[in-house]
């Protein structure tokens, strides 16, 4: 077997780091041949080298059309096109677009025509036109009997029923999507990671919680089993904001530092924007604003960090910074509004406008109907989100002299504290206060003489993890977490970690 083949069996394999070095040895011998550079830039891409990877392809890309090899440089140019429009780079997006339609102008049909349909989809300006592109593609896929084009179309369809409010019909071409992809149907990894994606990301968006979980897990499964590595953590990310949406943070917390911990992940790299910035929005609502800042720094003109740095920004009082700062997420832009004092009809008419049960839930908060959006969120089991529209309800009977703001305020605080959300529980506290009653209910650890950071190092260190881990987990230096780690044995009046663990589980101390 030749280099070249060789690493094209190591791929099949998903044996990354073998299809690697086995491309290279064939560049070696063979300098400029394309097929070979080609496959390097996957196996880069899978081993979490995106950009070396990149730089690859743009080279075989370049080699084919000087060639005259019209459809391999055509779909190159495709995957192209979708990693640039992926970095948000849309003028060279465009460009590598453009040459694609050209380079797969004639020609029957094929694989690189499925491709280049499901680009088009992506690209399109609203729902309709990207359910027409995605019925091509479908149907591309079925004359070629092509299964990886044919989950990706399917994803793209689903996506854009979705969009257009015919949720029922949308989330079962989505099942089927992902059942073409983990089934054994699919054979390109790309794809398969392409339709997870897409399903994940809308099933997240429905806040169908349930679906998203079975397909989260599913996915991680699968991925971890073919060593899909950047679509495995992607997945663990989107995971993560799952399981914050349904109000299970110690699960979401654990997933995260997952999904950071992956190797390609470690240094601030492609790939690990998405799960910082879940992660740091968890801890924005745990109200441990620094620790947020920290997972931020340097993704300040990354667009998927966008709304949790806005988040942040609100959260230190920096009004007008956030404001300043473009986001496509009209949550977000009416928390802003919100901050700023200005009239949020317009954005609260457009949310309760839209074919998401969640945003509707949002948009009724904005414009103040907030029993109605208790209702909806607590329906939609979003606990987060039924607390603060609760805790506004709770404001609002307060300034009507309500005898039932207390109840309602309580409700609110006790399930910030419950989640954690402590600036949130601080909050509805003071409201409690302004209404003659107590604000907190005793603190987890308080009858350990813990606070809540050292509570939280407890059950860390219950759970076995070492002073760099538990500095990792909560995004501290090491020497504080050691500084930690020393406070809670002398507290606790324990000599070492395995009694202070003995003492958690006889106890059941837990974090805040």
């Amino acid at each position: 077997m030749d280099r070249r083949a060789a690493g094209w069996q190591c791929f099949a394999e998903a044996d990354w780091a073998g299809a690697r070095d086995a491309f290279s040895a064939a560049l070696s011998e063979s300098p400029g041949d394309p097929e070979a550079l080609d496959g390097l830039g996957q196996a880069l891409w899978w081993l979490g080298e995106r950009d070396a990877g990149i730089e690859r392809r743009r080279e075989a890309y370049a080699i084919y059309a000087r060639a005259g090899r019209a459809r391999d440089a055509g779909r190159l140019a495709t995957y192209l096109a979708g990693e640039y429009r992926i970095d948000g780079r849309d003028a060279e997006s465009a460009g590598w677009f453009a040459r694609a339609q050209r380079l797969l102008a004639d020609g029957g049909p094929s694989a690189d025509h499925g491709w280049l349909a499901i680009e088009e989809a992506k690209r399109a300006g609203d729902p309709v036109a990207a359910e027409g592109f995605a019925r091509a593609a479908l149907a591309l896929a079925h004359e070629i009997a092509d299964a990886d084009i044919e989950c990706m179309a399917l994803a793209q369809l689903g996506k854009a029923l979705v969009l257009q409010g015919r949720v029922a019909e949308g989330t079962t071409l989505l099942d089927e999507a992902m059942t073409v992809a983990l089934g054994g149907e699919s054979s390109d990894p790309l794809a398969c990671g392409d339709a997870c994606c897409t399903t994940l990301v809308v099933c997240d968006g429905l806040a169908d919680i349930d679906r998203a979980t079975q397909w989260c897990e599913a996915v991680i499964e699968f991925t971890e089993r073919r060593r899909f590595v950047p679509v495995q953590s992607w997945c663990r990310a989107i995971f993560g904001a799952v399981l914050v949406r349904s109000g299970d943070w110690e699960r979401a917390d654990t997933v995260l530092t997952e999904a950071l911990a992956r190797r390609h992940n470690r240094a601030k790299g492609e790939g690990h924007t998405l799960p910082l910035a879940v992660l740091a929005d968890l801890r924005l609502k745990q109200g441990r604003v620094e620790e947020a800042a920290r997972l931020l720094e340097g993704l300040d003109d990354n667009p998927v960090a966008r709304p949790a740095l806005i988040r942040l920004h609100l959260a230190r009082g920096d009004v007008e910074v956030a404001g300043a700062l473009p986001v496509d997420d009209d949550v977000v832009r009416g928390e802003v509004a919100v901050a700023r004092g200005e009239d949020v009809t317009e954005i609260a008419e457009r949310l309760q406008a839209s074919a998401r049960e969640d945003l509707v839930a949002h948009g009724l908060r904005l414009a103040g109907e907030y029993e109605e959006a208790v209702r909806r969120f607590t329906a939609l089991h979003l606990p987060y989100d039924a607390a603060r529209a609760r805790l506004d309800l709770a404001t609002a009977q307060a300034a009507t002299n309500s005898p039932l703001a207390l109840a309602t305020a309580r409700a609110a605080r006790d399930v910030f504290e419950r989640l954690g959300a402590l600036a949130d529980a601080d909050r509805a506290a003071a409201l409690l206060r302004g209404l003659g009653v107590a604000g907190r209910t005793a603190p987890r650890g308080e009858r350990d003489g813990l606070t809540a950071r050292e509570a939280e190092v407890l059950r860390l260190i219950a759970a076995g993890l070492s002073n760099a881990q538990i500095a990792e987990r909560l995004v501290i230096a090491p020497k504080t977490a050691e500084h930690h780690v020393s406070r809670v044995l002398a507290k606790l009046g324990v000599r070492n970690r395995t009694d202070a663990a003995a003492y958690a589980l006889r106890h059941g101390s837990r974090a805040h």
